[in-house]
């Protein structure tokens, strides 16, 4: 069987997570290594400092904790997952001691967003036997920086997080007419202000980093509902009629992971329009797509006076989300297939959800 090092957060509410546990599904034998130990030690200022820097004690025991790992384990592969404080020798060492070492790097460290800490990543981005990247830009951008292999790994919903709400979940378990769950990302704040005053009503948000980023642009129409980990993301989407939904365009994404998410939850999204958003959804049946704030107003509008093209919208997302292959399973299987590595266990192809029992 084949063997997976897998580094990166093992936070239970995180995507790292969810493709952790898409690996196991798909039958590799893994052995995990949780980055949080190293990354989210201490005050936000040391936090911030250890990833501008890339210094210090918990960088250096970080990277030799690694290479243990590898001698001690002897993995097939090593799955890096936003593994931004590995340095260049330590990728080349793990390669010396037989790993195919693999980095999947949800964000965009050519962007305009300017995010930190992409100082030792730029610097091993040639050492690494192959990348997994979400967008299509990072296919010409990677290998311009010395990549050597680079497969599309496109975002995703995680099957056993994103599903739809019981049969007879009404508009009466809907208390919020419109909610966006995320971050204040390029122009969202102004958008989201103008959007309520559009449409002369509340527009929900949910994400941890506005109180702190945007508590000074917020109309007073948009209304701060605090984070949504885990099992709250996705009753905030069952608890909303309409979900909206961007891409982070200082990113240069053409898709978003909450495209996947809200409609494999069975949102009635109202989404930014991308060409692959496009591709991913039909216009008009499973999503209604805007370009502005007056085209998404009116697109919300049409939807909040129709409650029953609203809930038809919601489940044929879904199974267009759940039939299509847009789960992590379908996904990380292709990408991998891509590069030549074999799946032991091919993903499971539902035609539609397959979900827990739970309690709202």
């Amino acid at each position: 069987m084949t063997r997976i090092l897998y580094v990166g957060s093992l936070s239970p509410t995180g995507t790292c997570w969810h493709r952790h546990m898409a690996l196991g599904r798909l039958g590799f034998r893994l052995r995990s290594m949780d980055t949080d130990i190293y990354t989210e030690a201490g005050s936000r200022a040391a936090r911030y400092l250890r990833l501008r820097l890339g210094r210090g004690e918990l960088v250096d025991s970080f990277n030799r904790a690694l290479l243990d790992q590898v001698a001690c384990a002897r993995p097939d592969i090593v799955w890096c997952d936003k593994a931004l404080l590995l340095r260049p020798g330590t990728v080349r060492e793990a390669r010396r001691l037989g790993a195919c070492v693999l980095h999947y790097n949800p964000d965009n460290p050519f962007g305009p967003r300017r995010d930190p800490g992409w100082r030792h990543f730029l610097a091993a981005l040639p050492e690494y036997d192959a990348h997994l990247v979400p967008r299509r830009s990072n296919l010409e951008d990677y290998p311009r920086h010395g990549a050597r292999r680079v497969a599309l790994l496109p975002f995703a919903f995680e099957p056993t997080v994103h599903y739809p709400p019981p049969d007879g979940w009404t508009d009466a378990d809907r208390p919020h007419a419109v909610t966006f769950i995320g971050s204040p990302y390029d122009d969202r704040p102004r958008f989201l202000s103008a959007l309520a005053a559009r449409l002369g009503r509340e527009v929900t948000v949910h994400g941890s980093q506005w109180p702190r980023r945007s508590r000074h642009t917020l109309d007073p129409g948009v209304r701060h509902r605090g984070p949504a980990p885990g099992d709250l993301y996705r009753h905030a989407i069952w608890r909303s009629r309409i979900c909206l939904g961007f891409v982070t365009r200082s990113n240069i994404d053409d898709l978003a992971t909450r495209t996947f998410e809200l409609t494999a939850a069975g949102a009635a999204v109202v989404a930014y329009r991308t060409p692959d958003q496009l591709d991913a959804l039909r216009e008009g049946t499973e999503a209604l797509f805007f370009s502005d704030v007056e085209e998404c107003a009116r697109h919300v509008q049409l939807l909040l006076d129709d409650p029953d093209r609203r809930v038809e919208m919601g489940k044929a997302a879904a199974r267009r989300a759940w039939g299509s292959g847009y789960d992590n399973d379908s996904r990380i299987a292709a990408a991998l297939d891509a590069l030549g590595i074999a799946v032991p266990v091919p993903p499971v192809r539902h035609t539609g959800p397959v979900r827990p029992a739970v309690t709202v």
